[in-house]
């Protein structure tokens, strides 16, 4: 930590991310730390550019169109413009700068320190990879093969890569990484101390690649089934996958860390925990409801203080008869019911919408009685920060962590390739080994991120999850296997596993067409009887003068009529390659 500490106050390359393209490329006289520090500021920026851009823009949006929140009352007013966020820039301006900074540097040194630094440099392409597959994931065409070249050799009009093109190169950057960590060395530099991810162990470097690997096979699938099947079979065949929570690519700056505010999540309006969500969770006993959501005020002592006032009256979305299956027992012996949890409806003609007092959607962690909260929120603790107060709390001790591919989602993409036939094995035991392991991840986020919270006057420690609850969950019948729904199932669950990364979640009902209206498991409603457009794409940010031809010439090979339309239409009607052949939203197409 301390020399993550000295490059944070040392390091004076670093560059905005909102800086003209050019800017960031062109000035050599930028002094530099030593090589390594450059991959450990690298992988501090992975976690903390979240905090403003991503959760401020393009995460809070993805969350109300996937239905992991709802936006105000029924998601009432605009939720489907897109604003721009901080993932381009921060490619290209941190990710991309800095790395090639560092390969740049390295390249200087003898034959003897270049080689012994050889992992390093390797697992600098994996991080790459990784986050240049989420930026044409969200924008298609962009600039990558001539990209770093503004700096050094004045070039400052890359081309913009073809979507299919930038993914193949991507495999075949991995594939040379996971070749050069696998090398046994003599003299190998000991990466511990800049690797704060895996502490510079290059089997888990591997592991990671091969994650990615599968990542980018789900975006080829509906487009090059081939290649698709050719990626899953050398993962397959190399057999270094993630094995649990030790491998996942999780991002821990320490104990310090509570995350990036930026600016505030509910910027656009209030966000509640959604009805089909929160009741596939109360159904099926997912333990993970009260690390995702925040139970209301309804305790006994509100129902009692409700029914002696004869100006009070119980909404009928407080079903005490039927809606009482106990979800959890607290340390204090309290049982929380299914009433518990109340979800705002998704649709905004729902019928109880115009009912005067159905929902009551009250923010006030104190009250008891009538006006206690009813409509849940999302776990404050667990979104963007970790150090919510609910007006009462001592100041949170808890860390933020950030696991941005995990051992489910790896899980959940063997079995659902296994279903298809891409693969061979049992999929029902990597189906079940990601269910676990996603509520495994889940506890271990919600235990380190301390998300005690605090309702109708009363404060609830974080409540661990147990090997029993995880077992009862796997044996429920929406839940289990059963010959029928078996790859929906699959869906579903890593759908719920998103939830922490919503574009990861929109993304894949957007190559699935899961959640689907209808669906007797997990199911999307929509928005509006008249169904608005959700964008499936970014406009690709507008370069400077010296590059417009090129972003233009990009943007009408990709059949965008105008590069400067961003309406929801356009956005969700002009798709790029990867999602050409998908289907739609809620269709369960795929």
């Amino acid at each position: 930590m301390k020399k993550l500490i000295y490059l944070l106050l040392g390091i004076s390359i670093l560059t905005s991310c909102t800086k003209d393209f050019a800017e960031i490329n062109t000035d050599p006289n930028i002094g530099v730390p030593p090589a390594e520090f450059l991959f450990t500021y690298v992988e501090k920026e992975m976690v903390t550019y979240k905090g403003g851009g991503a959760w401020y823009h393009k995460d809070h949006q993805a969350m109300s169109w996937g239905q992991y929140l709802v936006q105000g009352e029924a998601n009432s007013g605009d939720i489907n413009t897109i604003l721009p966020e901080s993932k381009y820039g921060t490619f290209y301006g941190t990710v991309m700068a800095h790395l090639d900074e560092m390969r740049l540097q390295i390249g200087f040194l003898s034959e003897e320190e270049q080689l012994s630094k050889s992992k390093l440099v390797a697992a600098a392409d994996v991080l790459q990879a990784f986050f240049a597959l989420k930026v044409t994931d969200q924008f298609g065409d962009i600039p990558y093969s001539e990209a770093g070249l503004g700096r050094h050799e004045g070039k400052l009009d890359p081309v913009y890569d073809k979507q299919e093109a930038i993914m193949l190169t991507l495999v075949d950057e991995l594939n040379a990484a996971i070749q050069a960590l696998s090398v046994n060395l003599t003299d190998e530099f000991n990466m511990a101390n800049v690797d704060f991810i895996y502490k510079g162990d290059a089997s888990k470097w591997i592991k990671f690649a091969n994650a990615v690997k599968l990542r980018i096979a789900t975006r080829l699938e509906s487009q090059n089934l081939p290649v698709a099947k050719s990626i899953i079979s050398s993962v397959v065949s190399d057999g270094r996958l993630f094995e649990g929570q030790n491998d996942e690519f999780t991002l821990d700056i320490g104990n310090d860390y509570r995350g990036n505010t930026g600016a505030g999540f509910e910027w656009k309006g209030l966000m509640w925990a959604p009805k089909p969500m929160v009741e596939f969770m109360k159904k099926t006993v997912d333990p993970r409801i009260r690390i995702f959501y925040e139970n209301n005020g309804y305790t006994r002592e509100t129902l009692d203080a409700i029914k002696s006032d004869p100006n009070s009256t119980l909404s009928p979305a407080i079903d005490t008869i039927n809606d009482n299956k106990v979800l959890y027992t607290t340390a204090d012996g309290e049982e929380i019911y299914g009433y518990r949890y109340i979800g705002a409806p998704t649709h905004r003609q729902d019928p109880t919408v115009g009912i005067p007092g159905y929902y009551m959607y009250i923010d006030d962690p104190n009250t008891i009685g009538g006006n206690t909260m009813m409509v849940s929120k999302w776990n404050r603790r667990l979104i963007q920060e970790c150090k919510h107060t609910y007006g009462g709390l001592p100041p949170a001790t808890g860390n933020y962590v950030d696991v941005q591919l995990s051992h489910a989602e790896v899980c959940f993409m063997m079995a659902e390739f296994i279903l298809k036939g891409y693969a061979s094995g049992d999929a029902e035991t990597w189906y079940n080994k990601g269910v676990a392991s996603s509520i495994r991840t889940y506890n271990m986020i919600g235990t380190k991120g301390d998300l005690t919270l605090r309702v109708a006057g009363k404060t609830y420690p974080y409540l661990p999850v147990s090997e029993t609850e995880i077992t009862a969950y796997l044996a429920d019948p929406a839940v289990a296997f059963d010959g029928v729904n078996n790859l929906e199932k699959v869906y579903v669950q890593q759908f719920i596993n998103f939830y922490r990364l919503p574009e990861e979640g929109w993304k894949m009902s957007m190559r699935t067409g899961y959640p689907k209206y209808g669906s007797s498991l997990l199911a999307r409603f929509p928005t509006d009887n008249n169904e608005i457009p959700f964008p499936r794409r970014a406009p690709t940010p507008e370069p400077g003068d010296l590059n417009l031809l090129n972003w233009e010439k990009a943007n009408a090979e990709q059949g965008f009529t105008n590069p400067r339309d961003e309406t929801p239409a356009a956005l969700n009607s002009q798709r790029l390659w990867w999602d050409k052949n998908n289907p739609a939203i809620g269709s369960g197409g795929n």
